[in-house]
């Protein structure tokens, strides 16, 4: 959506509040508006980052708070999953430590990963790339996993990754993501119109343009886009409000943007 043009009044009330707020616009000096014993302002408390005690399918507690990473877009990640049979799995991640070493990931032993941390298997998800351009995602204290340090990032219950394909789902988490004006976002939007943009694509970014002429599974009435945003998409999620997701025959993950 474009932004409205400035009215002439609007725009001489805007500049007329900045030069306020760089000269104070005070009031002479004989004007007494306010009374000599007045209690001061107290400034606004800073937002405090999330934080969340999670504990691990192995029965690991650990604090999770916001990580972020600048320069997200084209970084690469890997993410093993371990999982505890009827107690769930657990989400492990390079990112945002490293980004990811095919040559480890590549001759990764998931046996022993999976002893190492409890599990009945270890399963890779990736090596995949960050779509945008900054992220914010909640993660633990580094932790050294067949060598490599990762964070532990979620517990899922039984069933979360079971979704098929073009089916939505809400998933509740803290994260902070960027697309920067003028770069690609590549969208799946659903019959009603909705817009719902990658995240990290397993996919050579190369195919991203055309990805849609790969897509047999695309259901009726859903379309695969490719659009360059005019201004910062932002999105700034918290698990007060769950974001509609949906997964693609590659199993990647797209996130509906709120407010649409």
């Amino acid at each position: 959506m474009h932004e409205e043009s400035w009215t002439s009044l609007r725009t001489i009330a805007m500049f007329t509040l900045a030069i306020c707020r760089v000269v104070s616009c005070a009031p002479a000096a004989d004007v007494d508006t306010e009374p000599a014993d007045a209690e001061p302002v107290a400034e606004p408390a800073p937002a405090e980052e999330p934080s969340v005690t999670m504990t691990t399918g192995q029965g690991t507690t650990y604090t999770l708070t916001l990580q972020n990473l600048a320069d997200a877009r084209g970084y690469i990640y890997c993410e093993l999953v371990i999982l505890y049979g009827d107690e769930g799995s657990d989400i492990y991640s390079t990112s945002p430590l490293a980004e990811c070493d095919v040559d480890w990931w590549d001759n990764l032993d998931l046996d022993a990963v999976a002893e190492q941390l409890g599990g009945t298997a270890a399963l890779k998800n990736g090596p995949q790339w960050w779509s945008m351009d900054e992220v914010g995602i909640m993660g633990s204290e580094p932790i050294e996993i067949a060598g490599v340090q990762m964070i532990f990032g979620a517990h899922l219950p039984p069933g979360t990754m079971d979704s098929p394909p073009y089916t939505v789902f809400s998933p509740a988490k803290y994260q902070n993501l960027v697309w920067k004006a003028g770069e690609p976002t590549y969208r799946l939007v659903d019959p009603d119109g909705y817009h719902y943009v990658i995240q990290g694509h397993k996919v050579p970014a190369e195919r991203l343009p055309t990805l849609g002429d790969e897509m047999e599974g695309l259901p009726e009435g859903w379309q695969y886009v490719v659009e360059v945003p005019e201004t910062d998409l932002v999105m700034n999620l918290t698990p007060a409000e769950p974001i509609p997701s949906v997964q693609d025959e590659f199993d990647q993950i797209y996130i509906r943007i709120p407010g649409q």
